[in-house]
């Protein structure tokens, strides 16, 4: 988009007291093009949070793997199990017009970046916490 590393550094939005930028300000660079407000990264934050929730059955699934199992290979069959909730495949199966999948996509997406902080904290504790719950997600705080 025009800005190199350095920039990005210097012109996005941080955490108070942080140095690095948030990583929702540079979802929104790469999409939008444009250098997000304090407020808009804010809104980004709380809408990902806001779909963060896993399904149940992608818990039950996380949940039962065998502790040998690779946590990558936790990882990519969660995200794979995720397809449950894909509002693209359900409206492509309803014969979707090709003008809107871009927007069912979109919602996907949004969908899968949210959830994949959760999937890797449930991993985690599964392997390395005895299973310890990892709390509620607080919409009001950052994604990262």
């Amino acid at each position: 988009r025009g800005l190199s590393i350095p920039e990005c550094q210097n012109v996005l939005p941080k955490a108070k007291g942080g140095e690095e930028p948030l990583p929702e300000g540079l979802f929104w660079l790469l999409i939008t093009g444009d250098v997000p407000t304090e407020a808009q990264v804010k809104s980004l934050s709380k809408e990902w949070a806001t779909r963060a929730d896993l399904p149940s059955h992608v818990v039950t699934m996380l949940n039962n793997f065998p502790t040998n199992l690779h946590p990558m290979s936790q990882f990519s069959a969660a995200v794979t199990a995720l397809n449950s909730e894909s509002q693209y495949a359900k409206a492509y199966a309803g014969g979707l017009h090709k003008s809107k999948y871009w927007e069912y996509v979109y919602e996907d997406s949004m969908d899968l970046i949210a959830k994949l902080p959760t999937v890797a904290a449930t991993i985690y504790r599964n392997l390395y916490r005895d299973g310890s719950s990892i709390g509620a997600i607080d919409t009001k705080k950052d994604w990262s």
